[in-house]
């Protein structure tokens, strides 16, 4: 299954985000978990990830997860769904005014979650031109990178490459997309497409690290933050 996005689910019932969890993973989404605020705030700077689904009661820590997140260089703009049990007007007012995109009553439908995600990530794509992927920020149109605030120095092919690398996260970007870059007339050989790959990785290293580029053998290559190896995201 083609891998629709990286959602991370914040919920303090295990058995809701167990549920929850199922669901997203059957739709191709790769799930990460927090358990509270300080969790959930890690986890936005460490993936970056493409959607947040909250499940925290507003007046128990739900409000200043919503908050923190917004404050946060990689959370400014990244969609946030808002799961509750509550559905009156005022709770709802909240949510958006701690920065939701959404407001969904948790007894909702599976699919219906899934629509509604899948609606607010369409929307984030539209208004998202600078890919956060844990602390490397790049420009889809230029290919202009900072890894947390330093510019990197890139050479017109490492940032076609970056780009293409970035707009395949969290999925694998094939070779074959790279030796046709858009910064080149004609297709490359798979040996450039390699040493634009081991420029960046020195680059990125040489600016803090935090992200890695993954070889896949005889696929591609994959952009991903650096993570634990217990960090490792369930998905069943």
């Amino acid at each position: 299954m083609q891998t629709a996005g990286t959602a991370l689910l914040v919920a303090d019932d295990p058995q809701v985000a167990a549920t929850l969890r199922r669901h997203l993973a059957r739709a191709g989404f790769i799930v990460y978990d927090a358990r509270d605020e300080r969790e959930a705030v890690h986890r936005v700077e460490e993936i970056a990830p493409d959607v947040v689904i909250l499940d925290l009661p507003l007046e128990r820590g739900g409000a200043s997860t919503s908050r923190r997140i917004r404050e946060l260089a990689s959370g400014g703009d990244v969609p946030l769904l808002v799961l509750s049990a509550a559905q009156d007007v005022t709770t709802k007012l909240a949510a958006f005014e701690l920065g939701a995109d959404d407001f969904v009553v948790n007894t909702v439908d599976p699919s219906e979650l899934l629509a509604r995600v899948r609606a607010i990530l369409r929307r984030g794509a539209d208004r998202r031109t600078v890919r956060r992927i844990g602390p490397l920020r790049i420009a889809l149109a230029t290919g202009d990178a900072w890894l947390a605030e330093h510019q990197l120095e890139l050479t017109n092919g490492e940032r076609a490459v970056l780009v293409e690398l970035a707009r395949a996260y969290p999925g694998l970007t094939a070779r074959t997309a790279l030796d046709r870059r858009p910064d080149h007339e004609h297709e490359v050989s798979s040996n450039v497409t390699e040493v634009l790959v081991a420029r960046l990785r020195r680059k990125i290293a040489a600016a803090g690290g935090g992200v890695e580029i993954n070889a896949v053998r005889r696929s591609g290559y994959v952009l991903r933050p650096m993570v634990a190896t217990a960090d490792i995201p369930v998905s069943h």
